[in-house]
């Protein structure tokens, strides 16, 4: 099918829906799309700004493209803790010294990886010395970092995804 084919239909379909929507379901869809764009159109920006940066390097390019591979893969089973391992690893990437739930959360619902409770994977993961915490009172969003551990545990990890999505497996054991 050709990509100007693909866009008719989808523009007949778009149109389609919204005669079926109601105002409010219209407004809910325009945010989802207006989000979406944004997410997209940041992660390119940032991919170009990283290669022209650093002059193309090419393992943070593609360490960066391999997490997104395995976010966006929704045959790739992910628990809470792995996808929040991965976002952690991609905010740091990014150059975030601290990322804070909030942030993070919004990054793994545009992947829909959200885990139900991020703060307490955060907790966990505080724990098994992957993460360092730092916390402005009992209610705020936390901030925190990969530890050196948990750098090269979310790392291990990704290798592991790399290796299974080429054996045909798709969860992490």
């Amino acid at each position: 099918m050709s990509d100007s084919h693909f866009m008719q239909d989808l523009a007949h379909a778009v149109s389609r829906m919204s005669d079926q929507m109601s105002v409010e379901q219209m407004r809910l869809y325009q945010q989802y799309v207006s989000k979406s764009l944004e997410a997209r159109e940041a992660q390119e920006a940032f991919m170009t700004a990283v290669e022209q940066e650093l002059g193309g390097d090419t393992d943070t390019t593609e360490c960066l493209q391999g997490i997104r591979r395995a976010m966006e893969d929704s045959r790739c089973r992910l628990s809470g803790t792995e996808s929040v391992l991965l976002a952690c690893l991609t905010k740091s990437m990014e150059g975030e010294e601290y990322a804070d739930t909030k942030r993070l959360n919004i990054l793994l619902h545009s992947y829909g990886r959200k885990p139900s409770n991020t703060t307490k994977i955060i907790d966990i993961m505080e724990k098994k010395s992957w993460l360092e915490i730092r916390s402005d009172g009992l209610h705020a969003h936390k901030s925190f970092r990969l530890t050196r551990e948990g750098h090269e545990h979310a790392k291990s990890l990704l290798a592991r995804l790399d290796q299974a999505d080429g054996d045909g497996r798709l969860a992490i054991a």
